[in-house]
């Protein structure tokens, strides 16, 4: 039986898989064994252990085969694209995570330097003044959650591009629990059927959500509420567990500002060029369905690679004025005892998330943004969007818009 726990762990292709992530991403060691006891404990897990199944697997932090010239092409395809927005430290992250290139930070550093040196310097700490951080207090992770749209990718009074952004994010370990996009944030019902998608990943609530007091939060209020009547061991009435204020003192409104500088920017100046050279008119329901079918796609995926490979992997710094953990989101959120944190969610279950589905009619909220076949004439044109990289989603949409049949 004691023999039990060691077999075929050399055979294990999910341990493998999961280790190479953690490796990618940088995590420590003694952070990595946190995740393996949790995700294997058929195991048993030393830093010592670590290292030998690591080095069984060929697993390393730094690989020595790797040439410059690997790491030179991939540099240059992110500065083609929205990459370029991203510092040295970010990018490094990405060519671990995304190219497999398992290189030391200097490395990608001294390559960028030579590359983009003006970009460098115009990304250095410094540069820009900052503003004075408010300080967020929190007991925990899925204490609470600050959830909020974004409109900066919609322009003129957030009607000149149907690119609009929501998200989660919970506040004691920063980590980003969720984000969309769609032609529309204002719309109550389709907000209330992401936080279900959510909920029913992760079986868990917080235990408030912090938000603004707008028509576009109604029904995600009212779930969130109605779920907390199932859980009485706190004194709140339920429907304060929903925490109303401004954008402004919203934490997930300073996130906002980091996607903006790292990944929307690349995007404005598309989507400008395509108006300002005639390519594009708001004001016409074929250009805005065409832009919509060709960036949402694209939007979309590098919202999920923000998310999970430049910011919930990364280590926030020990910052002043502040009494949040410094630390990764992800192990952070996960082992929030190594932070003298306590775990503060609220399990829901099936018949619940049925009860909150049926009484919201999240049935009716629509699956696509477009009309279907306003979808297969454009996909007659380009078939597969996820073939289009963000390089050339100006070049989709012009080809889309000049050989579509009205």
């Amino acid at each position: 039986m004691a023999n039990f726990r060691y077999v075929s762990w050399q055979d294990n292709e999910d341990l493998k898989s999961d280790m190479t992530k953690y490796v990618g991403q940088c995590v420590k060691r003694k952070e990595i064994l946190d995740f393996l006891k949790r995700n294997f404990p058929q195991y048993s897990w030393s830093i010592a252990s670590i290292d030998r199944r690591l080095r069984h697997f060929n697993i390393f932090y730094t690989d020595l085969h790797t040439t410059v010239e690997q790491v030179e092409a991939a540099i240059k395809k992110e500065l083609c694209g929205s990459g370029q927005l991203l510092g040295y430290r970010a990018m490094h992250k990405k060519i671990r995570q995304a190219y497999h290139l398992h290189v030391q930070r200097d490395f990608v550093y001294n390559i960028m330097s030579r590359l983009d040196p003006a970009g460098l310097r115009n990304r250095t700490v410094g540069v820009k003044v900052k503003k004075t951080k408010d300080c967020f207090v929190s007991k925990g992770p899925n204490w609470v959650h600050s959830i909020d749209g974004h409109d900066k990718l919609m322009g003129y009074q957030n009607s000149t591009f149907p690119l609009a952004i929501y998200g989660c994010l919970d506040t004691a370990s920063r980590k980003l629990l969720w984000l969309r996009i769609w032609t529309s944030n204002s719309d109550p019902q389709r907000i209330g059927k992401w936080y279900y998608e959510h909920l029913c990943e992760t079986k868990q609530m917080s235990t408030y959500l912090r938000m603004d007091k707008g028509t576009e939060t109604g029904v995600i209020a009212t779930m969130h509420s109605y779920l907390h009547q199932h859980h009485n061991i706190h004194e709140d009435e339920p429907t304060d567990t929903v925490i109303y204020g401004p954008s402004t003192s919203n934490q997930i409104e300073r996130w906002w500002k980091e996607l903006h500088e790292r990944l929307e920017k690349y995007y404005k100046r598309k989507l400008l060029f395509l108006k300002e050279e005639g390519h594009y008119n708001p004001h016409t329901e074929t250009d805005r369905y065409i832009l919509a079918f060709v960036f949402i796609p694209i939007l979309q995926r590098e919202l999920d690679t923000f998310k999970e490979v430049i910011w919930n992997s990364h280590r926030i710094r020990c910052q002043k004025n502040t009494v949040l953990p410094h630390g990764i989101p992800n192990h952070i959120y996960s082992f929030p005892d190594k932070y003298d944190l306590e775990e503060c969610g609220w399990i829901v279950n099936d018949d619940q998330l049925d009860e909150i589905f049926n009484h919201a009619k999240l049935d009716n909220v629509a699956d696509d943004f477009l009309e279907a076949d306003f979808r297969a004439k454009c996909e007659a044109i380009i078939p597969a969007t996820e073939n289009i990289s963000p390089e050339d989603c100006v070049e989709a949409y012009i080809y889309i818009k000049q050989n579509f049949k009205v």
